[in-house]
Order: C-alpha cells, then structure tokens, then sequence
C-alpha cells in the first residue's frame, strides 16, 4: 500500500510544473500541415461533452478513482495510446450553463493501474518502460482536476491549455448537428461567439499556435446548404463571415471547413466539396430524399471556392470531411459509391483532388491538406460494412487499389470517439465503464498509423 501510494503521489504532484518550451506553431504550405516548419501527422481522437450539457469531457463522473474521474488521466492514456491530437466538440449554448463540480474527487490511480489500463490481453505491461505524462496530473489530496474553473467558458480554454501542454493538437468543433442551433437561428450571435473565443486563445501563448477552427459540424445534418434555402443561410457565407472575423483577432488562425449539399452522390456528414462541372451535370436531375430533407442533383460551391481564394486566409484551410458506413447513416445511400472503385472514385471528386490537382481561380492555384475529423471502426453487429471500411484503409494508406494517383495519404484523422456513450457507432474507445480499452478499435487504428506505447 505504501509503494502504490508512493507511485500515485510520484505521477499526481500538483500544481502543474511551469511550461519549459511552448508547443510548435502549426502552419499550412501547400497540402501539409506543419510544425515549426516541418510536416507533421496528426492521429486523433474526437472527446465531447462540451455540446451535450455535461460543461467538461464526458465520462469523468464514472467511478472514484483518477483512472476515469480527472482529465488530465484521460490526455495521459490518449497519449499512452498513440494518440496526439483531439477534436473537442462544443456548444456556444453550453458555455452558459453551470459548470458541475462532481467532477472534483476521486482517489488517485497508481502507475500500475495506468499502465494496465493501456495494455492489451496477451502484452507483457512490462515489457516496456511506460512514458512519462507530458503534463504533472492535476491529482492529489483525494481530489482530480485540480485548478479546472467553475465557468464553463473558462473552462473549455483550460482543457484545450492541457492538450496542448501535453503535446496534442487541438481541433475545435462547433457542433451544431444535435446541440447547438446558433448558427442558422443567430448568425450574428454565432460569429461574435467564435470571435470571442478565438480572441481568448489567441491570448494564451501555449494554445494558440496548436488550435484550429472547425467553423460548422456536419452542416447538412441541419438543412444548412452550400447556398441559404429553407430559412437556413448559406454555409459559404457563415464560413466567410466568421472566417473574416476570426482573422482578424488571429491572422494566423487555421480552418477546418466542412461539406454540404452532395448527398446524392453518398456525401453525407460534412463532406461534399464536388467543383467539377462534369461530374456535378452528371447528377443533375438525381433526386435524394432522406428523413431530414430532399435534394435534387448535387450542390455546386465553385463560387465559394472562388471567393475563398481571394482571401488572405486562403492558404489556412484544411479540408475535414467525415466518414461514416451504411450502418451509421440514418438512410440509404447509393450502396457502389460505399465500396471500392466507388468508394474511391467518390472521395477523390470531393476531397482527395484538392490534396493533388488543388483549385484555380483568378490565376491563383492552391492545393491544401485533408483531415478525416470523424470516422468510426467496423464491428461485428454490422459485418456489411467491412468492405467500406478496408475501402477507407486502402484510401487513407494510398495502398493498393487505394492508390488511384489523385489524392496524397489521408494522413490526418481524428476517430470518433473516446467516449463510450455514442451508440451509433458501437460505443468508442473506452467501455462502458470509462476505464476498458475496446481493444479491437485500437487494433484497426493501427492500420492507418497508430502507434500505442507498448509495440
């Protein structure tokens, strides 16, 4: 008992230890995403709770010790696990709420009990010397979480200041699919809100270089189309406008923008950036209706496109689609654009061109990178999507059939989820206690780069 104290006193001192070195600024040349002027990859995890009225990352009310109760654990076992970005969703609503403070005590978890927890059946936990957390946990005097503030906007700032401490890259995600209807009932109220949070973080010398802005998630979840319809406004003129806004408070900001309109051709979920004039007229009079709208032909964003390069931020965007087989899609899509050739056909015309071939306009040409900002693992209660899933494999990696010659690697991504209460895509990385690695997860991540600290 006292060794194991010992040890969980040795990991959990507080308060954190002050910063030596600021993260590496991220920056964008052409189809890479940089560090410090070098490329880099980011594998990451996507870890709500700031959009669905818990005001923290979900799950820290499971259990009583820190293995699952204080944050900065979770970074230490995302980290563990290979991972070295997160994609935090939020609601500008929830900022507004009380932040809970059941999060406060827990009995802190020893060395052991970590590196268990992060170490599959059948691999000696020690076998390898078990890194060191890149943050001291904020652990100790039977409390978790320490110095986390009580307002919820705070807060969000405090979780992004930890991530990025402990190495990670940090994406922002307004996420208005379910939670948050800002953007289309207040667009104004909407574009101060980023405002007012860019401005924050751009004050914060160690969040700013490693933050970006994921403006709008999956818009076509929430009828908001390349051009306003249906009382929505158009998503290219909330992206202008925030953007705009945004780079003033932050010249050097980096956007994450999303798709629309393109479901016709089994673009759902923040995908859909077809500028291809042949391939658009090739859809024109397909109708797709789901339970959420009906569309005709797939939406043209030339213009925007066009707008955006004449923007001195133009350079700054990364391109995040998401990706999803049939079994999470709530409606039926055309099933040979969900498997190879299809499959690979219908992500070239989207995303994976700009990565290559790029876009022109004005006689200004510019290429960008691609980040998957969701995708889940396949399982068993839905063997059909097997084949869509090696597809995206195959994609990502460039490899083999994969290797269609119009995109680079998919090298950045960021799975959907750390959290266990997502049950559309068959729970996340942790269990349903908030302590279990679903290990079969971990294991196909591996297929597209992670590397957990045990190989």
């Amino acid at each position: 008992m006292a060794a194991a104290a010992a040890v969980a006193a040795a990991l959990c001192a507080v308060p954190p230890l002050p910063l030596l070195l600021l993260p590496g600024k991220l920056s964008i040349r052409g189809n890479q995403v940089l560090e410090d002027g070098k490329p880099i990859t980011m594998h990451g995890i996507n870890y709500f709770g700031f959009n669905n009225a818990q005001t923290m990352v979900d799950g820290l009310w499971a259990g009583k010790t820190s293995l699952t109760k204080d944050f900065s654990t979770q970074v230490y076992r995302q980290q563990l696990l290979g991972f070295n970005a997160v994609r935090l969703p939020f609601s500008f609503r929830d900022f507004n709420l009380p932040g809970r403070t059941d999060y406060n005590w827990c009995t802190p978890a020893s060395e052991d009990d970590i590196r268990k927890s992060v170490t599959p059946p059948g691999v000696d936990p020690y076998a390898k010397p078990l890194p060191k957390p890149r943050v001291v946990l904020t652990v100790g005097n039977g409390q978790c979480n320490l110095g986390m503030p009580n307002n919820v906007f705070d807060r969000f700032l405090w979780v992004i200041n930890l991530y990025a401490r402990a190495g990670f890259k940090v994406v922002i995600d307004n996420h208005v699919w379910l939670e948050d209807p800002t953007a289309y009932e207040d667009p104004d109220d909407w574009v101060a809100g980023w405002t007012r949070l860019a401005a924050a973080i751009s004050k914060d010398p160690v969040s700013r270089g490693v933050v970006m802005y994921d403006l709008v998630n999956e818009p076509d979840n929430k009828k908001i189309f390349w051009r306003a319809r249906g009382g929505r406004p158009s998503l290219a003129t909330l992206y202008v406008r925030a953007m705009d806004s945004i780079h003033k408070v932050q010249p050097d900001a980096i956007f994450v923008l999303e798709g629309t309109g393109q479901i016709t051709y089994a673009i759902p979920s923040g995908d859909g950036f077809v500028t291809d004039a042949g391939v658009i007229n090739s859809f024109k009079t397909q109708v797709m209706k789901t339970s959420r709208y009906e569309i005709t032909g797939i939406e043209d964003p030339n213009f925007f496109f066009k707008a955006l390069l004449a923007k001195p931020y133009a350079q700054n965007v990364i391109w995040g689609p998401h990706f999803y087989a049939q079994s999470v899609i709530p409606f039926a899509l055309p099933k040979r654009f969900m498997t190879p050739p299809g499959l690979f056909k219908r992500m070239s015309d989207s995303f994976g061109y700009l990565t290559t071939k790029g876009y022109c306009s004005g006689g200004k040409c510019l290429k960008w990178p691609v980040l998957m900002g969701e995708f889940s693992a396949p399982h068993a209660g839905a063997p059909g999507d097997y084949a869509t899933m090696d597809g995206l494999v195959q994609y990502f990696n460039n490899a083999g059939a994969g290797n269609d010659g119009r995109h680079t690697p998919i090298s950045n991504w960021f799975f959907w989820a750390w959290n266990d209460n997502t049950p559309d895509t068959n729970g996340g990385i942790v269990k349903s206690d908030w302590a279990s690695i679903d290990w079969s997860k971990v294991n196909w991540l591996r297929k597209i780069g992670l590397r957990p600290w045990y190989l």
